[in-house]
């Protein structure tokens, strides 16, 4: 199915993925405690610049 999609749609897609998993990063770390309130902002941000570096790496960068 994500190969049936277009370049632009693919790449939005990869980035909620991204958005998606840093939020999630981030409300198990603030679950466990880890970092406080500040746990899920940060972790979404880092989440977003690491997903954009992979996606540049992989030459998906739109």
């Amino acid at each position: 199915m994500f190969d049936s999609l277009s370049g632009p749609m693919r790449s939005l897609l990869a980035r909620l993925a991204f958005l998606v998993a840093g939020a999630l990063v981030g409300a198990a770390l603030y679950a466990l405690g880890v970092a406080g309130i500040l746990a899920v902002p940060l972790a979404v941000v880092a989440l977003l610049v690491i997903g954009e570096l992979y996606l540049f790496a992989a030459g998906q960068g739109v």
